[in-house]
């Protein structure tokens, strides 16, 4: 469990506020009505875009340009100076005293505007951001005028001041002899309002991401603020660091590691020049690579570089802010008292600093993670005292609120989880986190998962009927926000459910189906990754904007639904007194207007996008499944945490439950075994099929619910971690010999196998039609591979390791072409729907029209995130285009099929080898690779899970297809199996090494084993 995605850090949800400056960010004299709602124009500004004007009840005035929400610039007029000590007023008075907390401002330089009034302008660098602004100070008769804003903005501001002075209608004159001015005025204008609008969107964007847990979703966030501000910036802009650290920092938290590497790299560049203006920049690189180095579990690598961040961090936190607290400042006396004086003056100056307020924030946060390290390396007393050390400081410096205090009580309770003796501590603390979460991030998921941890401490102390209760507390949070979490955090609850169900026969069922809901929010970290990455892509760049549109509009319904229920909570509780505007029967009736609003953004998301829950960690009832179940037909789905697991089937209306005890690493270790012999080259000197691992697994999985299975003749399965990447199919329900496996209770013996990502996928694709479309099939293969210098230039090799090797020496498929050639000609499709060789590249498989076709067949290989260092998701190998520089059009990925449209019954990956002998991770983003297919609107995929060998794979392949357009009405499931029982019945004398999974089991069914549409197949 990484600390970035379980444990979010503190830094990255609080620091991230100083990118983004809010109105009052511009110098003023303290907040103000409009003294009207009529906006001035003021022209345009330096860039062209239009800008207007409103004036405050005190008389300062808000300058607005373009599309930026909030304001280009500030204008301040102040009586009773005058002119001569205008340098005075731009160097050593509370006006500049304010600029310099966000700003890095050059010398004053002596100027004229409007005409010829003295003015004094300075060329000033937000701190956070590195963005250019400009102040100035101007004196018109007898009144100066303080502004300051973006440096666009200047001839907007020269227009308000000649408005604001009664000198409307004079020239608005530049300023003169300054040529060191007019150039830096110049390289101002390569950014407009609008670019830095949208790059404090795009930080909010990424804070709000993380705040949920969502590091996926952040880092694309991130990614697209750093891309925009090197545009702006340039690429040498040493500002450019910090949205590269809180890039890598989420990439971190994902895996990647070799990745996060080089942009930590890049940013540790760009802060070790001479003109960081963000003093935060070098310790947050300090700070978020000793995390990188948690993440790694190089915990004990990471304490030399939190010392240094946090020694980095309190340098720039005013004087005794840090001291802690002593009893004699605490209880009073003379020096107590003026200590504690002293401390409070410099707490009240930290405070209205923001680069102060996050370097405090920064010194709490190490302690924290320096907490957690120590609890990884198991040194639990010596995290306790850091955890108790980060709580003191919250609480000494003043940042107490909720969601500082939310983490740190579960840093807390966390390290003293495994002490002898306190796991009622433990409890409370934990208890308490829960109540500040409920009250910082309502309704969120760092709520929902610390309730998990919480229930897992109960289930500990044996408490499962309160643990119970918490568990369907935090189930119901995930569930409404569409949020997977991880299953070690989830186990605890599986467990309370299960015994709770054992003990009333009454309600077992009940219990059991609550289980089974809770069992689906539970996923794997790449799972949970794709899915998150899958979202974020149609959120932000749907390729409908009413389906981005819908999803927002969901995601802010979800939002205020739950903080208005977390307001009734509270109120219940008395812990939020009422008030005139929020009585009980006013809170009710918003509550009701948001449920209301809740169903029906989710009814337009439906009607935008029918697919969208392909992509989700949607969670669907048990009485869903058994809606669409067929007789004889059963529905399975795993769960697997490092200690155990269960499996749960669904069949005529009933669910049973069978525990795994071997948890992930004996589950691992036979899948291991099971593939060793499957992943090895087909020859003589093969190893022999462990039969016993095969029925180990059968046994582990389905030992408890042998007898519920006597009568399936179909099964569906929806499994996890490493028993993703093997097919079912061959798993083996007693005893068999190696030497005689032709005969071998094979599970395909008893039952036709598909595999699904999740019961959700399995509901939504049994209630689609059959395809529509009129032509059978469309192949594509015989890619061309990319050369080493393309491969190269996508992955390189100081920060992707091998990729480039590898990709570069994918090998060739010489049956591929054959393998096309015999599924056309059996379907009766026409030579030109194919594309083969240099035809076929991803931008031309995008560009065809596919939604006419009901199979698409791809002869090639998949490309998996544990293949290839630095490739973030499953991709399918193409040939690059002719002259391409590198080798991304080589690589059709799952994110660019999430834009096609399509209305297959089956999309075929022959040859493409997605399994690995490591299993999980490599099934995991398979079912990634599929969850994209069905979104686009295939209903099922045919995949290999291994090397195959051509000839094998051509007549399976052939076969299931042959038995598809003989009995369209009993589906693909049947089909393949039905194939692969025909080999298996000719593996006999001569040919029984056939009988070996690796010739007959390599293709797996993903999705729905219905009927499929191939009547109109012409022959």
């Amino acid at each position: 469990m990484r600390i970035a995605s379980i444990l979010a850090l503190l830094p990255i949800l609080l620091i991230a506020s100083c990118s983004t400056p809010p109105p009052e960010a511009f110098v003023s004299r303290g907040g103000g009505r409009l003294a009207s709602a009529r906006s001035v124009p003021l022209g345009q500004n330096a860039v062209g875009e239009p800008c207007t004007q409103q004036v405050q009840s005190g008389g300062d005035a808000l300058i607005y340009c373009g599309t930026w929400t909030q304001p280009s610039a500030h204008v301040v007029p102040e009586a009773g100076q005058n002119s001569p000590s205008l340098m005075l007023v731009a160097t050593t008075s509370p006006w500049r005293k304010s600029l310099d907390v966000r700003f890095n401002c050059a010398a004053p330089q002596p100027a004229t505007m409007l005409g010829g009034e003295q003015a004094i302008e300075m060329q000033c660098t937000r701190k956070a951001g590195g963005w250019p602004h400009i102040a100035m100070v101007v004196a018109i008769a007898g009144k100066t005028y303080l502004a300051d804003g973006v440096q666009p903005a200047r001839p907007a501001i020269q227009r308000s001041i000649a408005i604001l002075s009664g000198r409307q209608g004079a020239e608005v004159a530049e300023a003169g002899g300054n040529q060191e001015l007019t150039a830096r005025r110049m390289a101002a204008q390569s950014f407009t309002t609008g670019d830095i609008d949208q790059y404090q969107r795009l930080m909010r964007a990424g804070r709000d991401a993380n705040y949920a847990g969502n590091a996926a979703a952040a880092e694309a966030a991130y990614r697209a603020a750093a891309a925009l501000q090197q545009k702006a910036l340039g690429p040498d802009n040493p500002a450019l660091a910090m949205p590269l650290l809180k890039q890598a920092f989420q990439i971190s938290a994902q895996g990647r590691f070799a990745e996060a590497q080089a942009l930590f790299g890049r940013a540790a560049r760009l802060a070790s020049l001479p003109n960081v203006q963000d003093e935060m920049i070098r310790p947050t690189l300090l700070h978020y690579r000793a995390v990188d180095l948690i993440n790694q579990n190089k915990d004990e690598k990471a304490f030399d570089l939190l010392n240094q961040a946090e020694f980095a961090y309190s340098a720039l936190v005013n004087g005794d802010v840090l001291a802690p607290s002593s009893a004699g400042s605490v209880q009073g006396g003379a020096r107590g008292g003026a200590a504690a004086l002293a401390k409070n003056i410099d707490i009240a100056a930290n405070m209205s600093d923001p680069v102060k307020t996050a370097a405090l924030l920064g010194v709490i946060s190490t302690r924290r993670d320096r907490a957690i390290a120590l609890r990884k390396l198991g040194r639990a007393e010596e995290s306790g005292v850091a955890a108790n050390s980060a709580l003191a400081l919250a609480n000494s410096s003043g940042l107490s609120a909720p969601i500082v205090m939310a983490r740190l009580y579960r840093t807390d309770a966390m390290a003293m989880a495994n002490e002898e003796g306190r796991e009622g501590a433990s409890e409370s603390q934990l208890r308490r986190s829960s109540s500040d979460f409920a009250r910082a991030l309502p309704g969120s998921r760092a709520f929902a998962e610390t309730s998990l941890v919480r229930a897992g401490t109960l289930v500990r102390q044996k408490r499962t009927a309160a643990a119970l209760g918490v568990c369907q507390q935090a189930s119901r949070v995930l569930n409404d926000l569409k949020a997977g979490t991880d299953i070690e955090l989830m186990a605890p609850c599986l467990d309370a459910y299960a015994t709770e169900a054992g003990r009333s026969p009454q309600t077992r069922q009940a219990i059991l189906a609550e289980m089974f809901e809770a069992a689906q929010i539970a996923q794997g970290s790449i799972t949970s990754q794709q899915i998150a990455q899958a979202s974020a892509r149609l959120s932000e760049s749907a390729r409908d904007s009413r389906v981005s549109a819908a999803i927002r509009q969901l995601q802010d319904a979800v939002k205020s639904l739950a903080d208005l229920e977390d307001r009734q909570r509270l109120q219940r509780e008395g812990a939020r007194p009422q008030n005139a505007e929020e009585d009980a029967a006013g809170l009710e009736k918003r509550l009701t207007e948001a449920r209301a609003a809740k169903d029906e953004a989710e009814s337009v998301l439906q009607a935008a996008s029918p697919n969208y829950g392909q992509l989700v960690q949607q969670v669907v009832k048990a009485t869903e499944v058994f809606a669409v179940l067929r007789p004889g037909e059963a529905f399975a789905a795993t769960v697997l945490s490092q200690s155990s697991g269960w499996t749960f089937l669904l069949q005529n209306n009933t669910i049973s439950v069978s525990r795994i005890d071997q948890g992930m690493a004996g589950i691992t270790d036979l899948v291991r075994r099971m593939r060793a012999s499957l992943d090895a080259p087909s020859g003589a000197d093969r190893p022999a099929f462990d039969s016993k691992a095969a029925q180990a697994l059968y046994t582990a999985i389905f030992g408890g619910i042998d007898t519920e299975m006597a009568g399936t003749t179909r099964l569906s399965i929806a499994p996890v971690g490493p028993l993703l990447s093997i097919p079912f199919a061959a798993l083996l329900t007693g005893p068999a010999e190696p030497s005689s496996l032709s005969q071998a209770p094979w599970l395909v013996r008893r039952m036709a196998v598909s595999h699904v990502p999740a019961a959700a996928n399995f509901v939504s694709l049994r209630k689609l039609d059959r395809s529509r479309a009129s032509q059978p099939w469309f192949g594509f293969g015989e890619f061309r591979p990319v050369t080493p210098r393309q491969a190269e230039q996508s992955f390189p090799s100081n920060a992707c390791g091998d990729s480039a090797r590898l990709l570069a020496n994918i090998p060739l498929l010489p049956g591929a072409k054959a393998e096309l050639d015999a599924a056309r000609q059996l379907l009766g499709a026409p030579a030109k729907d194919q594309l083969l060789n240099a035809a076929f590249t991803a931008e031309t498989v995008l560009k065809q029209s596919l939604k006419d076709y009901r199979i698409l067949h791809f002869a090639t290989h998949a490309l998996l995130p544990t293949d290839l260092p630095c490739l973030t998701e499953p991709a399918i190998v193409t040939s690059a285009p002719v002259g391409a520089p590198s080798a991304g059009g080589a690589l059709l990925t799952a994110s660019a099929v999430l834009g096609m449209d399509l209305d297959a019954d089956t999309v075929i990956l022959s040859a493409c080898n997605t399994g690995g002998p490591s299993g999980g991770a490599a099934g995991e983003s398979l079912s990634g690779l599929a969850r994209s297919f069905f979104y686009a609107g295939a209903r099922s995929l045919l995949v290999t899970h291994w090397s195959v060998n051509d000839r094998f794979n051509a007549y399976l392949v052939a076969l299931t297809l042959d038995r598809v357009r003989a009995f369209p009405d009993r589906g693909l499931a049947d089909a393949l199996a039905e194939a692969q029982r025909r080999i298996l019945n000719e593996a006999t004398g001569s040919r029984e090494a056939e009988a070996d999974p690796f010739f007959w089991a390599p293709v797996t069914l993903i999705g729905d084993g219905g009927g499929a549409n191939f009547t109109k197949v012409a022959l």
